[in-house]
């Protein structure tokens, strides 16, 4: 036997021991959820959480969110370029000082946003037509993002096209959340803290409904669109308190970080800020299929009240919409 031929099956050998071992520590990494998993059967919220932080294992979260991140980052760029171009076309009612109070920037951004208000009429316009072609291109690959996510946290059919519906819901929603903060900060400036504090719980029911919409666009295994309000509270609570600290605290650190170090310290906190917000968003999709296979939807609780009972009875669209008719096809 020639050395090469020596050579060559200790490699294999040595891959085949790599292979069986990372075998063994899957089983046993098995076996201890599957124990972890019954001994808090009775406890529905610890058991809920455990498979919540199971499943977004299983789909790579923190893969999966830094995508969406940086796909978020992407699409703010755009965003900005569009609406610097804006800025141009209001410049004659609004000026750049009530704008840069208004937004609660200070600093090195604040003189960007007064060149921003200056800028000649053809480039205003280049701005405003590059931000949007700019803003559809990046929102479609966020969308993609979002629709392999779903199907991945569902356990459904892996599929990445995403619909104009939810590109449109996407670039809605993400511009929604940026015009919200400023109408925000420009309530604290006006009204103070304490009126802010309650303007922020509109903002939340807004959010929750806004992400509901876009959560039912995505794929998933039941129509029932009760089963994605956990993940939209989830979203609406983490997005309005990022508000509330960008609101209070980081408008003083964001102005001092531009003056320090210039765009890059806004970049990194940006970056930062979109991070926290991919992986939410990620935990929130499994933790909308996981409260569905564990405790069942809200609808189907709702509608089997005494009184409630009879609406799905006497309404077939009541039935289709909720996925009432699912539930009987299970059971049968």
């Amino acid at each position: 036997m020639s050395a090469k031929d020596t050579n060559g099956r200790a490699s294999e050998g040595r891959f085949g021991a790599l292979v069986a071992a990372a075998r063994e520590r899957m089983t046993r990494e098995q076996g201890r959820w599957s124990t972890l998993l019954a001994r808090y059967e009775n406890r529905p919220l610890i058991n809920v959480g455990l498979r919540t932080y199971q499943r977004d294992r299983e789909v790579a979260g923190s893969v999966v969110g830094a995508a969406v991140a940086f796909r978020l980052f992407l699409f703010f760029v755009p965003l900005l370029l569009f609406a610097i171009g804006l800025a141009g076309f209001v410049s004659g009612w609004v000026g750049a000082d009530d704008a840069s109070r208004s937004a609660g920037i200070s600093g090195a951004l604040r003189e960007q946003i007064r060149v921003a208000f200056e800028q000649s009429g053809s480039t205003r316009w280049v701005a405003t037509f590059v931000g949007l072609v700019g803003m559809a291109t990046t929102g479609r690959t966020l969308s993609k993002v979002m629709v392999a996510s779903s199907a991945l946290a569902w356990r459904v059919p892996l599929t990445n096209k995403a619909s104009v519906r939810v590109i449109g819901a996407l670039i809605g929603l993400v511009s929604g959340v940026t015009v919200l903060s400023v109408l925000a900060n420009r309530v604290r400036e006006e009204f103070g803290i304490a009126l802010t504090s309650v303007s922020f719980l509109a903002v939340f029911a807004l959010y929750v409904v806004a992400w509901t919409v876009i959560t039912s666009l995505l794929p998933r295994a039941t129509r029932d669109p009760s089963v994605l309000l956990p993940g939209a509270v989830l979203v609406a609570a983490t997005t309005v308190g990022m508000q509330a600290v960008s609101q209070f605290y980081l408008p003083g650190q964001i102005g001092r970080a531009s003056e320090l170090y210039g765009a890059v310290g806004a970049t990194i906190v940006t970056l930062g800020w979109f991070f926290i917000l991919g992986r939410v968003i990620v935990i929130a999709l499994a933790l909308n299929a996981v409260v569905f296979e564990r405790l069942g939807s809200i609808s189907q609780f709702v509608f089997s009240l005494p009184v409630l009972r009879i609406l799905p009875r006497r309404s077939a669209w009541i039935r289709h919409y909720f996925g009432l008719d699912e539930e009987r096809t299970a059971r049968g």
